[in-house]
């Protein structure tokens, strides 16, 4: 019998099933959102709760989880693409 893995949300730091949370992906491409959870590169897990991202944008987790730099263009960039993935659910 194996356990589902657990990941941290970057915006309240809480563990949750990897199933219930969003990934961001840091790919060759840029950073992008991974609704399957399966693109290759470093990921960083977030609620599906849009205060949760808020917080995870705010406090610019998302650059630290990911070990990159991400610009005001980048940043609004990733807010519309996690915002269209909730609606998407």
């Amino acid at each position: 019998m194996s356990r589902e893995p657990e990941r941290s949300c970057v915006g309240c730091r809480q563990r949750a099933p990897k199933a219930e949370l969003l990934r961001v992906a840091r790919t060759p491409a840029g950073v992008r959102v991974d609704p399957p959870g399966n693109a290759p590169g470093r990921g960083a897990y977030v609620h599906r709760d849009p205060g949760c991202v808020e917080a995870a944008l705010r406090k610019g987790a998302f650059a630290s989880a990911l070990r990159t730099g991400l610009a005001q263009e980048e940043l609004a960039r990733l807010r519309t693409e996690i915002e269209e993935a909730l609606q998407a659910i």
